[in-house]
């Protein structure tokens, strides 16, 4: 089954602003395959609202980010930052930012 995924980070010092949007299908096997691995793993479907709070304002430095995985009929958008991120996530958002950056660096 395809996964697709819509993905932002914005704020930090440097206010760079991220963003990947791709399908599972599009991508290396290995990619992708590590790609849902961690977003099993994150049981991001399984988060409830309460355990994900939204933008709350921090530091400076707080980067903000907005998730969207929409799997068959599983569908989930969340929006938080480095502070209100439950750990189950972190590993996927720093894969999801290393896809960000490959896509700036492809042109895409």
């Amino acid at each position: 089954m395809v996964m697709h995924i819509d993905f932002e980070s914005s704020g930090g010092y440097a206010n760079i602003k991220l963003k990947y949007h791709g399908n599972t299908d599009t991508l290396p096997e290995e990619v992708a395959d590590k790609l849902i691995q961690l977003v099993e793993s994150s049981r991001i479907f399984d988060l409830k609202e309460k355990e994900v709070i939204p933008n709350l304002s921090g530091p400076p430095d707080v980067l903000h980010y907005k998730l969207m995985v929409h799997e068959g009929n599983m569908r989930i958008s969340l929006s938080f930052n480095d502070i209100t991120a439950p750990d189950s996530l972190l590993p996927l958002i720093t894969f999801l930012q290393e896809l960000a950056w490959d896509q700036i660096r492809k042109g895409k």
